[in-house]
């Protein structure tokens, strides 16, 4: 073992990183930039880390394979523990479909690549995905163990063959790691805020400090003023600075800080080194490890509970049962196990169990009984004309039957995307939207034939409704349409438009993911100068549990259908939402031949949507009806579009 010195008041900066930690992700209105102790964490482990490989080098006694086993013993038992618990726990709790990304989180946190799948899986940090993740929190343990695998390999290569530039090479490559983060943080800030080219940087500034220590060329006076100014600048960090995505070029500050906080409380007497050094902020530093790896997957469980139960559960009870199952697991298992070098083979036997555990439920096929409801329909393939196709066909589509249609040409770029349904080669009506364009398609179909108006449909999954005039090629695509398809698509649309002069044309959206820009504007005008009405429709609410696929989610829930029986579940109460609505509402406001229908007060009532009628389930997920959904606005949508024709 190593025989550097014991710093009680690193400790206690792990104590002042973890805990903003916990409050972010408890509620990030209190701490907005909580998650940034994970920085301040990367700083002190490059710093100790280095340290230790220093100090074990210069006495002649360093092992990788030593080395390596420390870290096994020091990060696997408590990880697999946490890991395997919330595996067994998640069988009981959570949403069967769920269970499958379990698995293949368990497998990725255990085998240390969980950065990697978090990125390619969730994405975004702040997405829905991640939040009901239990594992996601691992991510930041796999770039400190990729970091562990790779740095005393670069480290004793420079100190046997470049020792007089070892400062020099690790400088250099943090600098470009620096570098590519703030690259990153403007143009990937997903891959840049989970992978280690990215992250390295926070390591190695740490690491870099420990080797100038080492070669005795940091001077290391007695400054209180830095220490004060280093510490201050990790406590402001948490309040002042939130990121874009998680990231901003601004974590320079907190990572500085951190490092002169490391620095300027060593051998010190003065006042941050004074409360960094007591007794109950040294007990949480301590405990820290658990404190990271337990607190996440017990919130996640938790809130899923009082999800399918709707209780609330008290934040401090979750707090008091996350210290004391970290306090149990720093005890019973973080100390046994870290200094008997025994433990390494059962350390392992017990990793490839949990390893084998996770692999069993990333295969199973897991799903809620849906049966006892009538077939839920989705017809918004019949009319979509993306040149792609994939979502419906997802296994989160289970227990809904999805219509489609072999006739109509997906090449939608190509031929100008139309279907042509009913009536003459001018239709009276024409359709623009993304996917709720898609929910209502099939009752604005019958409406138009039960009236014997002529409609064609210009929807798209994932592609909104609105477009630039004239047309404008941008740089990237959508989901479905690569930015040449997209830009061909909008010509086609705006040719269409201008050649056919329909009657009206009906716009729908999410519109609680729309804003009121000049596209819009621009459309809403063009639109009318060709002397035609629009009719928005508006958005339905959004239920509350996210895009799960709803049949499933209700049985999930214990909901089964009753005879001549209404159903009600709680409402998400977006702020987001609540814009939805009013941006339609402004839009007619403001322009004359602008007209709306209202969906929302036909599913709400006392702030919970109606989801079940009778045995038919109305929502295929949390924000698009199914085609009995639809449906309960068929009246309204017949009287509006009959009142504008007219």
């Amino acid at each position: 073992m190593s025989s550097i010195n014991y710093r009680p008041e690193i400790d206690g900066l792990r104590a002042f990183a973890v805990m903003p930690v916990i409050l972010f992700h408890f509620n990030n209105e209190l701490l907005p930039g909580g998650f940034i102790g994970v920085d301040v964490f990367f700083v002190i482990s490059g710093f100790l880390i280095t340290s230790i490989i220093l100090n074990e080098y210069e006495r002649g006694v360093f092992s990788f394979s030593d080395f390596w086993l420390r870290r096994v013993r020091r990060i696997l038992p408590a990880l697999t523990a946490m890991v395997l618990t919330t595996l067994l726990v998640g069988m009981f709790v959570l949403y069967s479909p769920d269970l499958e990304s379990l698995g293949s989180q368990g497998i990725a946190s255990l085998l240390s690549f969980a950065n990697i799948s978090h990125w390619l899986i969730a994405g975004n940090y702040w997405g829905q995905a991640a939040e009901s993740s239990p594992l996601l929190h691992t991510w930041s343990l796999s770039v400190e163990e990729q970091f562990y695998l790779i740095f005393p390999l670069l480290l004793v290569i420079a100190l046997r063959y470049f020792h007089k530039r070892v400062v020099f090479i690790f400088f250099f490559l943090s600098l470009s790691s620096v570098l590519l983060f703030f690259y990153g943080t403007q143009t990937r800030p997903s891959a840049t805020f989970y992978l280690i080219p990215t992250r390295a940087w926070e390591l190695g500034v740490g690491a870099l400090m420990s080797i100038l220590f080492f070669q005795k060329r940091l001077p290391v006076n007695k400054k209180p003023i830095l220490a004060a100014i280093g510490f201050l600048a990790v406590l402001l960090s948490y309040f002042f600075i939130s990121g874009k995505d998680g990231i901003s070029p601004f974590l320079v500050i907190p990572v500085v800080g951190a490092v002169l906080t490391i620095v300027y409380t060593k051998d010190t007497d003065n006042t941050i080194n004074r409360i960094l050094s007591a007794s109950p902020i040294i007990y949480i530093g301590k405990i820290s490890y658990s404190l990271y790896l337990w607190h996440w997957p017990v919130l996640v469980l938790l809130r899923q509970l009082s999800l399918k139960y709707n209780a609330d559960v008290n934040s401090i009870f979750v707090l008091a049962v996350v210290f004391i199952i970290s306090v149990l697991s720093y005890n019973f298992i973080e100390v046994p196990t870290r200094k008997n070098k025994k433990t390494a083979p059962y350390i392992i036997s017990v990793l490839l169990v949990g390893v084998a555990f996770s692999y069993l439920l990333k295969i199973s096929d897991f799903s809620e009984n849906t049966s006892f409801y009538n077939l839920t329909k989705w017809d918004g393939n019949l009319y979509n004309v993306n040149p792609h196709k994939e979502w419906p066909d997802s296994k989160r589509m289970m227990g809904i039957t999805v219509s489609n249609s072999d006739s109509i040409d997906v090449n939608a770029y190509s031929n100008g995307g139309i279907k042509r349904l009913y009536g003459t080669k001018k239709p009276e009506i024409v359709v623009l939207g993304d996917s709720h364009a898609l929910m209502w398609a099939s009752v604005l179909d019958e409406v138009a034939k039960e009236l014997g108006k002529s409609i064609s449909f210009y929807s798209a999954d994932g592609t909104p409704p609105f477009f630039s005039i004239p047309v404008i090629k941008k740089k990237n695509g959508t989901m479905f349409f690569s930015a040449d398809q997209k830009f061909a698509f909008d010509r086609a649309r705006l040719k269409h438009l201008q050649e056919w002069k329909p009657k009206l044309v009906v716009i729908v959206a999410r519109w609680s993911s729309s804003k009121d820009i000049q596209e819009n504007r621009d459309l809403i005008k063009y639109i009318g100068d060709l002397g035609s009405r629009i009719l928005f429709i508006e958005q339905p609410p959004e239920l509350f549990f996210g895009d799960k696929n709803t049949p499933q989610y209700l049985s999930y829930l214990g909901l089964t259908p009753q005879n001549s029986t209404k159903q009600y579940i709680r409402h998400k109460h977006s702020t987001k939402y609540q814009n939805g609505i009013e941006l339609v509402k402004m839009m007619v406001k403001t322009y004359e031949h602008c007209h709306r229908v209202a969906t929302s007060d036909l599913f709400l009532l006392e702030g919970k949507v109606w989801v079940i009628d009778s045995f038919d389930v109305l929502y295929i997920d949390d924000d698009h009806l199914s085609y009995a959904g639809a449906l309960k606005a068929k009246d309204r949508i017949v009287t509006a579009i009959n009142e504008l024709l007219e």
